[in-house]
């Protein structure tokens, strides 16, 4: 039996580089898509009761300092307390596992 031990060595500007690349960030961009679809289909609605609108959902990517980041918001003033009553956000984060 042999074993073979290779060396990796990483280069910070390189890892910056790839972690802000446009790849990742199209990654990034479909997993929050899949999430804000996931919440969207749950259908709640918001401003009245019956709520009138549906409640809107935003998605944003940008690559920052070191890396690419992508976010979900529930762009409504009362998407905290929508967020707080349902757990929409929080339950609907497994969507990106398959996206």
């Amino acid at each position: 039996m042999s074993i073979k031990v290779t060396r990796v060595k990483l280069k910070r500007r390189g890892m910056r580089e790839l972690l802000r690349s446009e790849g990742v960030q199209a990654m990034l961009g479909r997993k929050a898509e899949a999430v804000a679809e996931q919440v969207e289909a749950a259908g709640i609605r918001v401003d009245g009761v019956p709520g009138r609108i549906a409640l809107p959902v935003r998605v944003v990517v940008t690559a920052g300092e070191g890396r690419a980041r992508a976010t979900v918001t529930l762009n409504h003033p009362s998407g905290l307390a929508v967020e707080a009553k349902h757990g929409i956000l929080t339950s609907s984060i497994d969507a990106a596992r398959d996206a």
